[in-house]
């Protein structure tokens, strides 16, 4: 789906959640947490700090809640990694009690900007990307939420990739990655 239409539906989506939505008692929740890419082209597994923000807009038994979320992958001594990552869109799902289950799509972007990818592919590149998957939460108390995702982060790399190992040639078009972890979030 074009990256218009992915923006149209999750616009469309937000308007529709907030027709007789009712407040919760602490609709915000801004966190950090740690996260784990797995960028399958490249053979890499990084791990990142991040943040994270959302807004919950209970819809009957269902609760939506548009996110965006920032991580940041340091780059190793030898050159590796070093790529960050911006991602909003919507978690929609359920809260039974203590426990929240959700499906997140996400589309956003990945900038590849280490010195062993630019080296080896004349530069860095900001690639397209769409993260879906799951989150599973446990409420700690009103205002403390822990979180747990994990899911399929879709790259289109647009030109073919040079990378490290064999064949050292990867084809362009869209790759899926595993990408998870978890963290703390504060509800306001």
């Amino acid at each position: 789906m074009p990256f218009r239409s992915i923006t149209i539906l999750l616009i469309l989506l937000v308007v529709i959640s907030t027709a007789g939505a009712a407040q919760t008692e602490r609709p915000l929740e801004i966190g950090t947490q740690f996260t784990v890419l797995h960028v399958e082209p490249l053979r890499e597994g990084a791990g990142s700090v991040g943040a994270r923000a959302s807004y919950d807009l209970p819809l009957k038994k269902l609760t939506m809640a548009p996110e965006i979320e920032f991580n940041y992958f340091p780059q190793n001594p030898s050159g590796n990694f070093g790529e960050t990552q911006l991602l909003a869109g919507v978690r929609t799902g359920i809260k039974v009690g203590q426990f929240g289950f959700f499906l997140k799509t996400r589309p956003g972007l990945v900038h590849f900007g280490g010195d062993d990818f630019k080296e080896r592919n004349h530069g860095s590149s900001t690639n397209f990307a769409v993260d879906v998957g799951g989150v599973f939460e446990y409420y700690i108390s009103s205002r403390v939420v822990l979180r747990l995702d994990w899911g399929d982060t879709m790259i289109h790399f647009p030109d073919p990739i040079t990378v490290a190992s064999i064949p050292p040639v990867k084809a362009a078009g869209w790759y899926h990655n595993f990408q998870g972890g978890g963290g703390v979030s504060f509800r306001f």
